[in-house]
């Protein structure tokens, strides 16, 4: 048994040796009588022949022998297309591929690493929007023709021939490329891009197993953006699924540049699994981790049918601050107001610079989207939100924010929006309420001020198209209701206006003013929005000696109000910095509040408040008169009864008398009477008896 052992490893080291001497004598004939050089033009009049290209060397072909056998190219240029530039399309310092000898005498050859120095690409597009390889991929469908009928008459002969080609495994040592260059030139766009110091290296790449890979780059932009990116990752593509894996992926990215609003940008991306499946067309990433300079996110992606993409992803973040990623400066405050006693702040009217928001239509249009984000607090335009439950769904060209939660400023608000990109034009619906929110804290952190205070309570619907801000204004139709509790309107002072025009009318000084603020108990205000302009006719401020009615519009194209405050004074309050004003109490007194938002003028309307002013006594007047004309006849109205009574007494009583003398005078004819009818009676006994 031992014999026949020891004879096997004889036999076996027997044709090990005799493989390696058949191999490295073929290896040396084929050196010594191979010239590779001698092939460059061949290989040049090839590819002209078939690109119209010029395939040019500029040094000689070197061969390696070992530990790989391949050769070496020096620095080659492949030209560009005709009416591009001068300048070659590909361009290459070096080139070196080889074929591992171990694998050779195994009967298995990989190639080893691929090695490309100093690699140089250039893509132009011309204001045709023709491109420099649009002229190769013709050559390519070409070719490919031919190869198809080619591989099919090969197929058959292989299949007649009963016998099996040596066996590729796929393996290679590699992949190093190093100090790559990309440039992309957009005449048709006017873009300009260019990657720079482009590094790919890989591990050994054998099928179905991991292998590792690292990139580094760096990109700049005509319009000044710079960035670099560095990735690690491990990939492992599995042939019988198809399926291509990335696992212990960590992506960095550095960027700055103009069109960034300030500072530089740190993106971090790392994930448990990444796999890509180009059969089934689908990504799923999980475990991922993207961070943004000090932002964190985590959750997952699913990206399925990438011809037409549908996204699906759940991701969170304790704390997100989009200010101090983009650079966006903190709100200066707004500076105190000066007290004066004359005059109201002069009024200033800036143009405001219309604003496009151009949407990918053509990529909504086919965009699919399941997805939700979750973050405990963010920071965003100096707004501090809480508790956000952010959803998103897209089809079809329509997509949908819902819901969209958050707590912000002692209050919350809710809402959906809707956008519509099925047209040429995009539509946008929006619902909003908002639940307590102290809007005094939150305009200040937006802008600096707040021009008005209070616990807001608001429901608001509009609907809106366009791309441009002013269309999207002028197109905006709706309806708003707006509730505030325990606040000011800040920037004006009505009762003090109200003093102040009192005060001229009387040739007197007004008091000082010390605030710019009306205080008020409640703030009801409901209206809707036609074309941009907000109408509303129901103003209810209730404030202390003081309540407010009005009517008027906002118009939200030039951004002004014309508003008409009915104000009446109905008692004294030191808190309003207005003093007292006995005569006005009770009298309706217009205000009329005009200009930009940003600094109305404050208008109480003299002529009318005169007009009511002399209505108002008038009225006093004629109310004197109708209540001494209404006291006189009272009082005719008392005597009168009190003489009928009289009257009505007196007949009374001379009935009463009449009624005595009357029943007297019966009494003494009825006397009379009987006493002739006794005299009679007398008489008639008298003849009977005589």
């Amino acid at each position: 048994m031992a014999g026949l052992i020891r004879k096997l490893i004889k036999f076996c080291l027997t044709v090990i040796g005799v493989a390696v001497i058949f191999v490295v004598a073929i290896a040396g004939v084929f050196i010594a009588t191979f010239d590779a050089n001698q092939y460059k033009q061949d290989l040049s009049d090839l590819v002209r022949d078939s690109t119209g290209r010029d395939l040019q060397f500029y040094g000689d072909v070197g061969l390696t022998f070992y530990p790989a056998l391949g050769m070496e190219l020096g620095a080659l240029s492949l030209s560009n297309a005709a009416g591009f530039a001068s300048e070659p399309m590909v361009k290459v310092n070096k080139v070196s591929i080889s074929v591992d000898v171990a694998s050779i005498i195994a009967f298995s050859p990989e190639i080893d690493e691929l090695i490309l120095d100093g690699l140089e690409i250039n893509l132009q597009k011309n204001g045709k929007g023709i491109t420099n390889w649009d002229d190769l991929k013709k050559t390519e469908a070409a070719q490919a023709s031919n190869t198809q009928s080619s591989a099919k008459a090969s197929e058959s002969s292989a299949s007649s021939s009963g016998s099996e080609p040596m066996k590729i495994n796929g393996a290679f040592g590699g992949l190093n490329i190093t100090n790559a260059q990309l440039s992309w030139v957009d005449a048709q766009a006017g873009a300009e891009y260019q990657v720079q110091n482009l590094t790919i290296k890989t591990g050994r790449i054998t099928p179905d197993e991991p292998f590792d890979f690292q990139l580094q780059v760096g990109l700049e932009s005509k319009d000044e953006i710079k960035a670099e990116f560095d990735l690690v990752a491990q990939i492992q593509y599995l042939f019988d699924q198809g399926q291509l894996n990335l696992s212990a992926l960590a992506v960095n990215i550095s960027a700055v540049g103009k069109p960034l609003p300030l500072g530089k940008i740190q993106v971090g991306i790392a994930s448990e699994l990444i796999e890509l499946n180009p059969q089934k067309r689908s990504v799923s990433l999980k475990g991922l981790v993207l961070t943004l300079d000090d932002n964190r996110i985590t959750g997952e992606v699913n990206v399925t049918d990438t011809a037409q993409p549908a996204l699906n992803f759940k991701l969170a973040s304790d704390n997100l601050d989009i200010d101090a990623l983009l650079g966006t400066p903190p709100v200066q405050p707004a500076p105190e107001p000066v007290p004066e006693t004359e005059g109201e702040p002069e009024v200033v009217d800036k143009a405001e610079k219309d604003v496009q928001i151009s949407l990918p239509m053509a990529l909504l249009r086919t965009l699919r989207v399941d997805g939700e984000l979750a973050v405990k607090q963010l920071k965003i335009q100096n707004l501090f939100m809480r508790d956000i439950d952010f959803g998103v769904s897209a089809n079809n060209g329509v997509v949908n924010l819902d819901p969209i939660k958050m707590n912000l400023y002692d209050g919350s608000f809710s809402g959906q929006v809707r956008l519509d990109a099925r047209a040429d034009l995009p539509k946008y619906s929006v619902n909003k309420n908002f639940k307590g929110i102290q809007i005094g804290k939150l305009l200040t952190d937006f802008s600096g001020e707040d021009r008005v205070s209070g616990a807001l309570n608001a429901n608001v619907s509009v609907i809106t198209q366009g791309e441009w801000l002013s269309a999207l204004k002028k197109n905006s139709n709706g309806d708003v209701k707006l509730a505030f509790k325990d606040g000011a309107l800040n920037g004006f002072n009505i009762r003090y206006s109200i003093v102040k025009a009192r005060a001229k009318l009387k040739f007197e000084s007004p008091p000082p003013l010390q605030n710019r603020k009306t205080d008020f108990s409640s703030l009801e205000l409901s209206g809707v929005i036609k074309n941009g302009v907000f109408i509303s006719n129901d103003l209810n401020l209730q404030a202390p000696a003081m309540r407010v009615s009005g009517e008027g519009q906002a118009d939200l194209n030039n951004n002004t109000v014309n508003y008409l405050v009915n104000a009446k004074l109905v008692g004294t309050s030191k808190g309003q910095d207005g003093g007292t004003a006995d005569d006005l109490f009770g009298l309706l007194i217009p205000v009329r509040i005009d200009g930009p938002f940003v600094n109305p003028k404050i208008d109480v309307q003299y002529d009318e408040m005169l007009k009511n002013k002399a209505a108002q006594k008038a009225a006093s007047l004629k109310a004197k008169l109708r209540a001494e004309l209404d006291e006189q006849r009272a009082l005719i109205a008392e005597q009168k009864a009190a003489l009928q009574k009289q009257i009505d007494e007196e007949r009374a009583k001379l009935k009463e008398s009449k009624k005595i003398e009357l029943e007297n005078k019966r009494r003494v004819l009825e006397a009379e009477a009987k006493a002739i009818a006794e005299e009679a009676k007398k008489n008639l006994l008298k003849k009977l008896f005589d």
